[in-house]
């Protein structure tokens, strides 16, 4: 045993005896405005504003190769046209029957960057809830299996914490709210309030997935040179998130919020936590309103998902890794996700080094999800996943 995962004792090529229920926290769907199945729940007024006008939400330098049309899978490409993650079908054939999973919590980062700021207020309100009702209605009308984050129109905080409240009162399968990565301010600020406190009431999380909007420079110092900057620095947007939500007091406003970090790492968490409670040991009395340490603010508010998931060199220093996340208080905040239908997606059958404990498998694949998002998962016997 090696903090806490089991080595098998058939080596690295052992297969786990039993499938476990497996609740995806990371799928996207997502569609051009003027797709008229979105175009659909479109206001009139709006509907000739797109028509006039198009989307003006993007800023800040530019687009950069993201090498695959919109970072997706070739075969993802819906065959009757529009963007990958458009089509709930090809979706289901394609991830929920191929792989098994249960459960599938749809992130429409598409919806996000384009409601999150740059359009006039209301056509940014509009299609958020456009896509709102797209998804409700094609999507999770499709299957049960699909649950689905609500996209926020975040930087008009009373307009997004109503439609929030909306959407969780039409369907409980909207099961969190949606938020880009980059907003006008530090997302702690008071000025985003009203949707940390509608987030609360509702007893839904709060998630943060990386996507482009006009606020975005893609580093600290500017936009990169190479998708491959942008692909292996997302995680450093999860350091201001974490200390803006700590240090600004949240927490004690809103003891209940829980918050979600999609796609942005997990294996920074626990050096990120001592750097900040050394510091906080030096600055603690210029925030005398935190209670606690802030590494115990990480321990009892934020979840992570697994993919990108770190491959090192030696595939078993991965246990070392997870022995310092376990050790740390944080081993039911990690949770599977798949990135489907991005390229780089993580199959549930090979995102994990073989020899993980049972007990791991159980907590990542489904565990920590169903205690956070209260969804049932299957008690009796597992179906098999389909293949190819």
């Amino acid at each position: 045993m090696t903090m806490g995962l089991e080595i098998s004792a058939q080596g690295a090529s052992a297969e786990p005896a039993r499938r476990h229920p497996i609740i995806d926290s990371d799928v996207h769907n997502q569609t051009f405005p003027g797709d008229p199945t979105l175009a659909a729940h479109l206001p009139a007024r709006w509907l000739d504003y797109l028509r006039l006008m198009g989307v003006r939400n993007h800023g800040g330098g530019g687009l950069t190769p993201q090498q695959k049309p919109f970072a997706a899978r070739l075969d993802s490409m819906p065959p009757g046209g529009g963007m990958p993650g458009s089509d709930p079908e090809l979706a289901r054939e394609q991830h929920l029957d191929r792989y098994g999973i249960d459960a599938a919590i749809l992130n429409n980062i598409f919806g996000v960057s384009m409601a999150a700021g740059g359009p006039p207020a209301e056509f940014s309100l509009a299609l958020a809830r456009a896509y709102n009702e797209w998804t409700r209605e094609r999507w999770l009308g499709s299957d049960p299996r699909w649950y689905s984050s609500i996209v926020l129109p975040v930087e008009q905080p009373a307009a997004a914490a109503a439609e929030l409240a909306r959407c969780r009162e039409a369907d409980s399968r909207f099961v969190q709210a949606l938020i880009a990565t980059q907003t006008q301010d530090p997302i702690g600020n008071q000025k985003y309030w009203p949707i940390l406190e509608a987030a609360e009431h509702h007893d839904i999380p709060l998630a943060f997935h990386i996507s482009s909007c006009r606020w975005s420079e893609g580093t600290g110092s500017g936009q990169f040179s190479y998708y491959y900057e942008n692909h292996v620095d997302i995680m450093a947007h999860a350091f201001s998130i974490v200390s803006s939500l700590i240090f600004q007091g949240v927490f004690e406003r809103f003891p209940r919020l829980k918050v979600v970090l999609v796609e942005l790492g997990w294996t920074w968490a626990v050096p990120y936590a001592w750097r900040l409670d050394a510091t906080w040991r030096v600055l603690h009395n210029e925030v005398p309103m935190l209670t606690q340490r802030p590494s115990e603010y990480m321990r009892d508010h934020f979840w992570y998902t697994s993919q990108p998931i770190e491959e090192p060199e030696d595939p078993r220093w991965f246990t070392d890794v997870w022995g310092l996340f376990e050790r740390q208080g944080f081993a039911d905040k990690l949770m599977f996700s798949s990135d489907y239908p991005h390229w780089d997606f993580d199959s549930p059958d090979e995102a994990l080094p073989a020899w993980v404990s049972e007990d791991f498998r159980r907590r990542l694949f489904s565990a920590n999800a169903t205690s956070l998002y209260g969804i049932p998962i299957p008690t009796g016997p597992l179906a098999a996943p389909a293949r190819a």
